[in-house]
């Protein structure tokens, strides 16, 4: 099996993450020595994530803190996360999936290409039906993602600006390849806190802003993602104990 690291950005998301723990716990074993979780708390003013972890059994936890609160920072966070994974394969998402049993292993036992980026199906919580593959959903290689650039913390603030960096997957990937395994979406009506509520969502100042962004980008010579712009700490690592046997 390859080792994996699956990054979640968090704002204010407690009881997701309450969730999402309480589904590493319950992997097998020979799942869990293969997964490693990096989750980037945005600045959370309230809740924050340190409040909520626990031990799970996963190879590793680490949690970081952006140091500032800015909305919709997700591109820091994600960022972040990738830059500090330890592992070839990352897997980007949002903090309202979860990642079942049966999907995490295929991740970690198909023959993937490095070349390829992948993206997930999606199932909706709690009937599981099929619902629309999430657009920022993205497991590809820790080679491939700096190759991609990263996410421009330019647009950080803004919200609709995850097409940006699909449009350079499509351009950097030798192709981008569904996998029919599904992460399960989790909405608001099964877990309040599942997705942010605080900032409000396609309003006028963030087309604009981000129009002009990539405007103003679009005039420069040469240009690449801005990347790890913010302040940052590392909070939380969670490792299994190390088991002795006796003699």
């Amino acid at each position: 099996m390859r080792d994996l690291t699956l990054v979640l950005p968090y704002y204010r998301n407690a009881g997701m993450l309450v969730e999402q723990q309480r589904t590493w716990r319950a992997y097998p074993d020979d799942l869990k020595a293969h997964l490693h979780v990096i989750v980037v708390d945005d600045g959370s003013p309230k809740f924050a994530a340190r409040r909520e972890v626990e031990a799970t059994g996963i190879a590793s936890f680490r949690l970081y803190r952006c140091e500032v609160d800015v909305r919709w920072n997700w591109l820091f966070c994600r960022n972040l996360g990738v830059d500090q994974a330890e592992t070839t394969w990352v897997l980007l998402t949002d903090i309202d999936h979860l990642l079942p049993a049966d999907t995490l292993r295929r991740l970690l036992t198909d023959d993937l290409d490095p070349n390829r980026v992948y993206r997930l199906s999606r199932v909706d919580a709690p009937d599981l039906t099929p619902y629309k593959p999430h657009p920022n959903t993205w497991l590809m290689t820790k080679p491939m993602f700096n190759a991609i650039g990263g996410y421009d913390e330019r647009f950080s603030g803004y919200y609709g600006t995850d097409g940006e960096f699909r449009d350079r997957v499509e351009k950097t990937a030798y192709s981008v390849e569904m996998l029919s395994c599904p992460l399960i979406r989790v909405p608001r009506e099964v877990i309040p806190d599942a997705s942010t509520t605080t900032y409000g969502r396609k309003e006028d100042q963030d087309r604009e802003n981000v129009q002009r962004i990539r405007e103003e980008r679009g005039k420069l010579k040469v240009w690449r993602p801005l990347r790890l712009t913010f302040p940052w700490t590392h909070e939380i690592t969670v490792v299994p104990p190390v088991e002795v046997s006796s003699c």
